[in-house]
């Protein structure tokens, strides 16, 4: 066996989440390994619950407790089978490839890969997902187990042989692609050397007005909350309002970039409110996944500035997109204003 790896200078490091396989011209990565051990725990905790459950069910049919039994055990051996996901790095065909065991489950050309970046996990952790070009900012295709603290050890490992040989596989040979500067815009309107971003508020101001509406109306009718307590009262009283307070503060702002000041200006209440940010001290765009109780509810772009005069940063929030493919465009022109490109 020593000689077999020696002579096709495999390398496999068999550690505690996530594991790997490295050859010459291909990369293996089991980035699910570890549910084998959860399926296998799971599996001999329903087996002792199936045969605890086994007498005291002798009054059913034999077909009935079996299919129930399969359907329990079902589960583990789902996540048992889960856990031989892998992601194969072919440098000879320049694709990669997506298996459940032997089952491929998809392939993606070397071409269209954009990244490998760390993901954050729930605020807890962060896990490894590779992006494409063509979907810049979705969801990703997961390239490692999940790791709550930096200096773990598989961590550090992935980090030194895995992120390597995936740049000398995919990243080496990659022809080089700058970015256009953009001149068509679809994100901006252009006034004068002024760059207004597009966003449509109509909506939040129609919703804002009818909920400080609701609360007018509650104020003009006394006997409406006669039977509810004080603190109810208070609260249904006022809260329509401040919810439309809130949409009217979002339906009269905007963000504009001035090109001839260098200046990112946001403007509120139709302008008796307004903040400059210089280009200059524009550190970064973030792209934020939103989740809500697990489910995908949209992605915010928002802008990351240098605040010399109180040594900190601060968050300029630019614009929601329901999608992901649109935001790489958006960016483009924004880096264009900037120019950045």
């Amino acid at each position: 066996m020593a000689t077999a790896v020696c002579l096709v200078q495999t390398k496999i490091r068999f550690m505690a989440k996530t594991k790997w396989i490295i050859g010459p011209g291909t990369l293996t990565i089991y980035p699910k390994r570890n549910l084998r051990i959860i399926g296998i725990i799971f599996f001999v905790l329903f087996a002792a619950f199936i045969f605890f459950l086994s007498r005291s069910m002798q009054g059913y049919s034999t077909g009935f407790t079996f299919g129930y039994y399969g359907v329990l055990l079902l589960i583990p051996l789902m996540l048992i089978f889960a856990a031989e996901t892998k992601v194969v790095f072919d440098g000879s065909s320049r694709i990669l490839y997506k298996k459940i065991g032997f089952l491929p489950t998809g392939s993606i050309p070397f071409d269209d890969i954009a990244s490998i970046e760390p993901y954050e996990i729930l605020g807890s952790g962060f896990n490894y997902k590779l992006f494409r070009k063509s979907n810049r900012h979705g969801r990703g295709l997961l390239v490692s187990a999940g790791y709550s603290k930096a200096t773990n050890a598989n961590l550090i490992a992935y980090q030194q042989e895995v992120l390597p040989k995936i740049d000398e596989l995919v990243f080496a040979n990659a022809p080089v692609i700058y970015k256009q500067a953009i001149y068509d815009f679809k994100f901006f309107r252009e006034e004068g050397g002024v760059y207004l971003l597009r966003d449509n508020k109509i909506g939040s101001f129609i919703i804002g007005l009818i909920f400080i509406g609701a609360t007018v109306a509650i104020l003009f009718s006394p006997d409406f909350l006669a039977n509810e307590g004080s603190i109810q009262k208070i609260l249904l009283t006022y809260f329509p309002a401040a919810i439309g307070f809130a949409l009217l503060f979002a339906a009269t702002s905007n963000i504009r970039f001035d090109k001839s000041q260098r200046m990112i200006i946001r403007s509120t209440f139709a302008g008796r409110v307004v903040k400059e940010y210089p280009f200059d001290d524009l550190i970064r765009f973030q792209v934020i996944r939103k989740t809500t109780n697990l489910i995908y509810s949209g992605t915010e772009v928002r802008a990351e500035i240098f605040l010399p005069a109180k040594n900190k940063t601060t968050i300029l929030n630019l614009k929601s997109f329901i999608g992901t493919k649109k935001i790489e465009r958006f960016l483009d022109e924004a880096n264009t204003i900037l120019g950045r490109i």
